[in-house]
This record gives structure tokens, sequence and C-alpha cells, in this order.
């Protein structure tokens, strides 16, 4: 969805904070195989084989530059993220971060039912409400997401959070928005993923917050709620003119 530059000028630390996720997940257990939806160019898939992953596979629009990838071309699909994806497999686990509020809401149960089509866990975040950023038309609390992965089987465990909300080297988004999903049904995950927190003693965040970093972000006079106050002012403006026209002041 960004362009690579964009990815340039953030690759370190988007690599930084790949690494401290998936180091993460692979000592929680050991996944072997990930899959990216909306994968970008392709950082996080790196940073799994450099984990120890031995197959790694991404997805992203037609957008994509494969000429610019820091994975193998031929490991990306190129595919509509608004439309379902019919890979006839599954992985051990499935990637998809600060991808999903750049999909429309009517299209926001397919984009989780192809996630939990692909994987019994599922490492996902997304965008909340004026966090910002370049075609976000869909920003959700967490808690919206986590209803609807919710319908489809999936219970979410906040064991990454907590780990990573005071790293300076993991961007605030996914200090953020990341949880993880595992399938219900799946008792050996489940349980797996409950001793987890119990012997690391992990506290539980509330699903729905926000980061500090952005929060200050915000309420700072550079950033205070700018972009969605210009939104309204053309609604603004013409409400005003109306009643000017018919008379009222």
């Amino acid at each position: 969805m960004y362009d690579f530059s964009w990815h340039e000028r953030h690759g370190e630390k988007t690599q930084a904070s790949a690494h401290a996720v998936l180091s993460i997940v692979t000592e929680i257990y050991t996944p072997k195989s990930v899959i990216d939806i909306g994968c970008g160019s392709g950082i996080w898939l790196r940073e799994a084989k450099r984990l120890g992953f031995s197959e790694t596979k991404g997805v992203d629009g037609p957008w994509t530059d494969l000429d610019h990838l820091c994975i193998p071309p031929n490991e990306v699909t190129i595919c509509d993220l608004e439309h379902r994806l019919n890979l006839n497999r599954q992985f051990d686990a499935a990637l998809c971060l600060e991808v999903a509020e750049h999909v429309s809401q009517a299209s926001a149960n397919l984009i989780v039912e192809n996630l939990t089509s692909l994987s019994d866990v599922v490492i996902f975040g997304a965008a909340i409400p004026y966090q910002g950023g370049f075609r976000h038309i869909n920003e959700r609390w967490q808690s919206w997401w986590a209803e609807k992965f919710a319908n489809h089987g999936y219970q979410y465990f906040d064991v990454l959070r907590p780990q990573i909300w005071h790293n300076p080297d993991v961007h605030f988004w996914y200090k953020q928005n990341t949880l993880v999903y595992v399938r219900h049904d799946r008792a050996d995950l489940i349980k797996i993923y409950k001793d987890y927190i119990a012997n690391r003693s992990l506290g539980s965040y509330p699903l729905d917050l926000v980061h500090p970093e952005r929060y200050e972000a915000l309420a700072s006079y550079k950033q205070i709620a700018f972009k969605p106050l210009l939104r309204e002012l053309p609604a603004a403006v013409a409400k005003r003119a109306t009643g000017m026209l018919l008379g009222r002041r």
C-alpha cells in the first residue's frame, strides 16, 4: 500500500520491530512456516528467515514493486486484498500487521476469513481511530477486530504488547495494536499460550488502548486532530452558508 520509499525510510526500525515480535513468537512455540498478508517490501519475512522459519510466503497488492523486494519475488503472490485468497494450504503462523485499515469496511470480514483459513495462529494488528496514515479508510479499535476473529472461532492472547510496550526500537503501532489470535479448538496451542502467560506473569492490558507515543503526538499543537478538522471543514462551511441563505444567523 505504501510506496517503497516509505519502507526504506522506516526499514531499520521495522526490522527491529519484526525481530522483537517474532523472537517472542518463536519462544512460545516453534512455527516453521509463515505467511505475511500485506507483506510490503518483505522485511518481516526476511527477519523470519533469520530467526529460523524454513518457509516464508508473502501476499500483497498489485502496487507491489517486485524489483525492490528484500525477499525473492517468487515468494510473493500478488492479490487484491479485498478479494478472497485461495492458496489451498495452511501455515504455522499468519501475519497481518498494519494492513487491514487499508481495506474497506465491506471487506473487513473477508480479510479475517482469509487469515483464519491460512493458519490456526494469526498475529494481527491494525490502526485504531485517528492513528493516521496514508489511505487509512477503516481505522477501528482493537476490540472491533477481536469480535470478528471471535466470530470465526479465534480467541486473542495479549502476549506481545506487554513485552514490547517499552521497547524504543519498535514502532508504536506494533506496540499498540499487535495481538495473537489462536483457533479455540486447538487445545494444544491454547495451553501453550496460557502456560506461557502464567510462567511469564504477563499482566493483562486493556484491549482498546493508545500508546503514549501516539497520544503525545496527537495531543501536541503540531498535530492536534488537524486532518480530521480539515475533513469536517467543507461540511461545516456548507452548513453555515445554507443557514445564511435562509436568513439564519
